[in-house]
């Protein structure tokens, strides 16, 4: 019996939505609290988050509360003769209920875990300390109505301190246990096992041990901390990248936002908590000595919130506008200009979206619009830079960098554009995805072609080109056709980059496509990505061909893409 052709595409959107990746998003809640150490104290990674919470949208009033404290522990402990006996290790819960009461916030964010173990082996005495202290904070923030993500801890580096660390065995430690890191690891491992019980924790741990033993690789003596503990610049932004990462934000490598305005922003952002951070101390109290006190509160508020100001403006006001000739597309303004010498169509929504997110098509603009029409509505930027005839080839690839570099720099376009390949429009979006994987919301790819030598090159199931298979040789600069199938670096070749950051992808498809056949392309993309861990969706049309494009109804990409992180 024949399937009607409706409660297909109905299973084929089930299908779609049930494969979708859960999506990231920053908080929405308005005053947040940082709770943590002497590196939260030092607040590095505290002010890269709040900037790029900026950058992203300098609309929503949130207020980023620093109140990390040098020395503390959540677990209560401090090793005989600390500080050289000048002061046992501060508690964060002496100063708790202070802290909720006078900060009164709907979000905590906990960082804690190094100095818990007080540099000693693992024992189960420390670790259950380090775990009530962790229950009882998590009681506390639920009774006063807020919301808790834990942070796991930083990594402890024995190297640059070898010289000043003890081996296991020994009864009393005067100096840090060498192999600390593993206590720590203990903790994390106990801090993620929670979240089978719904605790939000976000992993900062597992990334800085990752990155200390890649780095290490290369030059066997690089650190994160010059002390073993105290992470410098490089660590605060891998740190600020975790958590940024859990929310779809992204940040530059010295820890800017990415936005045209982003070094101004972040240097706002840190002027304006080196007044906030030490009044906000103060205020609320604690018996850690030597800390300078801030300014009275009232005073560190009102500078505070002009600097604010100041970094909000630069976020919002930054971006040039659109220039070139303008015409109406779809109800909508259409601008249509050049980049590196070559036609560039944008069409600009009535309102756009906070960090001004686009659609970035490889090739055939405004052939079935629906989508683009619908994310318009939603403030999406739709783009189209106009190269044919060059088939996502190297030079290709360069002409993109310079269209995403005038976008995102000049006019303030997200960092993170959401690439369109429809048929050959898929080398377009692929290779380019290939060679920025940090630069791409997701990728829907409609009958893709996502291997030349299936389509011009006809060298599978399809039909080929001869025009553009010679095109292809010409573009990469093959000696001879045995080259250009020897080729190792087509998009079904190289997906690692992007499976590696968990891009999303959706392709649809029809699997009676002779001209792009499915098999040689979206198959080979879906099996490789999944075997590399990639998210990827598909949507099957059944016994049609290489067209029609799209989706009758256009829903589900629409909602891949307004759904991927920006």
């Amino acid at each position: 019996m024949r399937v009607p052709d409706c409660f297909r595409q109905l299973a084929a959107i089930i299908f779609l939505f049930a494969g979708f990746p859960a999506a990231a998003a920053p908080p929405i809640e308005e005053t947040i609290v940082f709770l943590g150490d002497s590196i939260t104290q030092a607040g590095g990674y505290v002010e890269i988050i709040e900037a790029a919470l900026i950058a992203h949208d300098p609309v929503h009033p949130r207020r980023i509360i620093r109140l990390g404290l040098a020395s503390e522990t959540v677990s209560g402990l401090s090793e005989p003769g600390h500080a050289g006996g000048a002061f046992p290790r501060p508690t964060l819960h002496e100063r708790l209920d202070r802290v909720l009461e006078k900060s009164r916030p709907q979000l905590v964010i906990a960082c804690y875990g190094m100095n818990d173990g007080i540099y000693h082996p693992l024992s189960d005495e420390r670790t259950k300390a380090f775990q009530d202290g962790i229950l009882t904070l998590r009681a506390k923030v639920a009774g006063a109505g807020a919301r808790l993500i834990h942070l796991t801890p930083p990594v402890f580096d024995p190297v640059p301190i070898r010289d000043h660390v003890l081996p296991a065995g020994r009864d009393v430690y005067t100096q840090p246990y060498e192999g600390y890191n593993s206590v720590l690891d203990a903790y994390s491992a106990w801090l993620l096992a929670q979240r089978a019980g719904g605790w939000e924790v976000i992993d900062i741990h597992g990334p800085m041990n990752e990155a200390l033993a890649a780095r290490r690789r290369t030059d066997p003596a690089f650190t994160f901390a010059g002390d073993g503990v105290h992470a410098g610049e490089e660590g605060h932004v891998l740190m600020a990248r975790a958590v940024l990462g859990a929310w779809g934000l992204t940040v530059r490598d010295d820890g800017s936002p990415d936005h045209p305005q982003g070094a101004a922003i972040l240097a706002a952002v840190r002027r304006k908590q080196a007044v906030l951070a030490p009044a906000w101390l103060s205020h609320v109290g604690h018996l850690r000595p030597g800390i300078a006190p801030g300014l009275p509160l009232a005073e560190a508020e009102a500078k505070a919130s002009e600097i604010d100001a100041e970094a909000r403006r630069l976020a919002v006001g930054s971006a040039v506008p659109l220039p070139g000739q303008s015409s109406d597309w779809h109800g909508f303004r259409r601008h249509d200009f050049e980049i590196a010498g070559h036609p560039v169509t944008v069409v600009e929504p009535a309102v756009p979206a906070p960090g001004r997110p686009w659609v970035w098509h490889g090739e055939f603009f405004g052939h079935k619009p629906a989508p683009d029409i619908a994310l318009l509505g939603r403030g999406y930027h739709i783009v189209q830079f106009q190269i044919p005839d060059m088939l996502g080839s190297p030079p290709a690839v360069a002409l993109w960098n310079q269209c995403y570099e005038e976008l995102t720099t000049r006019h303030g376009f997200s960092g993170k554009p959401a690439l369109v390949g429809l048929s050959r429009g898929g080398l377009y979006c692929y290779n380019w995805a290939i060679a920025n994987p940090d630069k791409v919301s997701c990728l829907y790819a409609d009958a893709a072609v996502c291997d030349f030598k299936s389509w011009p090159g006809g060298k599978g199931q399809g039909k080929g080109d001869a025009g553009n298979w010679a095109l292809v040789l010409k573009l990469w600069n093959f000696p001879d056709e045995a080259a250009a199938l020897a080729y190792p670096g087509n998009p079904v070749d190289r997906l690692a980059p992007l499976a590696e950051r968990k891009v999303p992808l959706l392709h649809v498809f029809g699997d009676a496509d002779d001209v792009v056949p499915w098999e040689e392309n979206t198959g080979l993309v879906a099996e490789r990505y999944k075997k590399l861990g990639g998210p990827i969706t598909l949507i099957r049309k059944p016994g049609v061909g290489h067209h029609p494009h799209g989706l009758d109804d256009p829903a589900p990409i629409v909602e891949f893409i307004a759904g991927s992180p920006q």
